[in-house]
């Protein structure tokens, strides 16, 4: 088996079995390429692609299992390309670290800063991503390590480790009757139109299945993608709001009050989250360090949840 023919294979599943496409990505020839796959699957004794005469139509079930390995190879095949450019003659470490809004404004933030006086010679690329586009990037090696917020799936290729617990609470008006209730319900808020995050966060997720799992319609009839926007709307009168509970600051918002909800909503999780060819690098290290100073790299949680699909 050669590198040249799981790059090859990489490249023609990423390009939805077209030859075509991936000869010219990778700069050479279709029938290179097929005689090398052919070569491939001759050696392992099994078809790896389906066929529709000559052409290439999908995966097999082996195909499927064979390209996922082969994406991990190419992703592993980056991260050395990267360890070699962090350890090259004089030059310094580059972390590519993807966040939540919340992570990118509070710890990565804050830990950014100590670096700049602690290690300088790590230097950063950051970017704001959704927990699900911060995971693909890690997944493929685009970044080094991710804070967000947990996922319903955990991949097996990943390394989680938690940074923070936390939970939602209720905002309402000072003056609002649901504030008046010795105990707030989840009937009871499901009497009131709420403001909460959008379906795509991890967070509304929490919400909309404590209330399915009380057999109540969700009450959210705004759906925002910031918690400054939720607050703003609820500090119009709109509704009231389910915000995580770092995002409210009284001092900003004195014609508001929080409200406890948990004992209704359970907490989330913040993690940190890693390939686990980066556990070892040096720089991941010092910049967790910076981080969260108790947390070891040694002790990655189980992977948990949904079954994985694929890199790609």
């Amino acid at each position: 088996m050669k590198l040249r023919q799981l790059v090859y294979l990489n490249e023609v599943v990423h390009q939805d079995c077209n030859i075509s496409a991936a000869a010219k990505a990778l700069y050479t020839s279709q029938p290179g390429i097929s005689r090398q796959l052919q070569d491939l699957g001759a050696e392992l004794g099994l078809e790896i692609f389906q066929r529709q005469g000559k052409r290439l139509i999908g995966l097999t079930q082996p195909g499927l299992e064979i390209a996922a390995v082969a994406a991990q190879v190419m992703a592993n095949i980056k991260h050395i390309r990267k360890i070699a450019a962090a350890h090259g003659s004089g030059q310094s470490s580059r972390l590519v670290v993807v966040a939540s809004r919340y992570a990118v404004a509070t710890r990565v933030h804050d830990a950014v800063v100590r670096c700049r006086t602690e290690l300088p010679g790590l230097h950063f690329q950051i970017s704001e991503e959704e927990p699900g586009a911060a995971t693909a990037m890690l997944r493929c090696g685009e970044a080094d390590l991710g804070v967000f917020v947990e996922s319903a799936t955990r991949y097996p290729d990943l390394a989680y480790f938690p940074l923070e617990e936390w939970r939602l609470i209720l905002v309402i008006p000072r003056d609002h009757p649901i504030g008046a209730l010795p105990r707030v319900t989840l009937k009871a808020l499901a009497g009131y139109p709420c403001c909460s995050y959008n379906r795509s966060a991890r967070t509304r997720q929490v919400l909309d299945e404590a209330f399915a799992s009380a057999r109540l319609e969700s009450p959210i009839t705004v759906s925002l993608g910031s918690s400054a926007e939720i607050l703003n709307y609820v500090a119009t009168g709109i509704g009231i709001g389910l915000v995580g509970e770092a995002a409210f600051d009284p001092a900003h918002y004195p014609d508001l009050r929080p409200v406890d909800l948990g004992h209704l909503i359970r907490p989330l999780t913040t993690n940190l989250g890693l390939r686990h060819a980066a556990l070892q690098s040096q720089a991941v290290r010092a910049f967790v360090q910076v981080i969260d100073p108790t947390l070891s790299l040694d002790r990655p949680e189980p992977a948990q949840g949904s079954a994985a699909p694929p890199v790609s």
